[in-house]
């Protein structure tokens, strides 16, 4: 019975701090400006999502054939870092520890995120007009390649 009132507690506790924490001041700040100015007719933003950019039937297409291939990129992007991140684990047992390879390792990881990403948004931003490119930058860090 101790166990579950701690346990309650500490889920309690977990909750409560969240409420509180908001790391994302700019970004909020950045979406109530763009959902005042642009977004009037809706309260929410779907992660990811291009329905608040209007899109012709050309451009919704395109954009569906840009997030598959970004799929399939990412994917091989995600095995990719996963295989990376094991060689991280092995230099970090070793007795001495070898900076350059490591941030040889670190560095290749970066190179091909930030590839994934620009290429990425180069093709989306092809296909969005000005004013939908105006819209579409106020989500840009969801887009971001982690």
């Amino acid at each position: 019975m101790i166990k579950l009132k701690i346990l309650a507690l500490l889920c309690s506790f977990f909750f409560v701090f969240n409420l509180f924490a908001d790391d994302y001041k700019e970004h909020h700040e950045k979406f109530e400006e763009y959902k005042n100015k642009f977004y009037k007719s809706s309260k929410n933003h779907l992660y990811k999502n291009f329905d608040y950019l209007n899109l012709n039937q050309n451009q919704l297409s395109s954009l569906k054939n840009v997030m598959k291939t970004y799929k399939l990129e990412y994917k091989k992007f995600y095995k990719f870092k996963m295989e990376k991140e094991k060689e991280l684990e092995v230099l970090i047992k070793k007795d001495s520890f070898d900076e350059l390879t490591y941030k040889k390792i670190l560095n290749e990881i970066n190179s091909k995120a930030m590839d994934l990403e620009i290429n990425n948004l180069k093709k989306v931003h092809a296909i969005l007009n000005e004013q939908q490119r105006e819209k579409f930058s106020y989500f840009l860090e969801e887009w971001r390649v982690d």
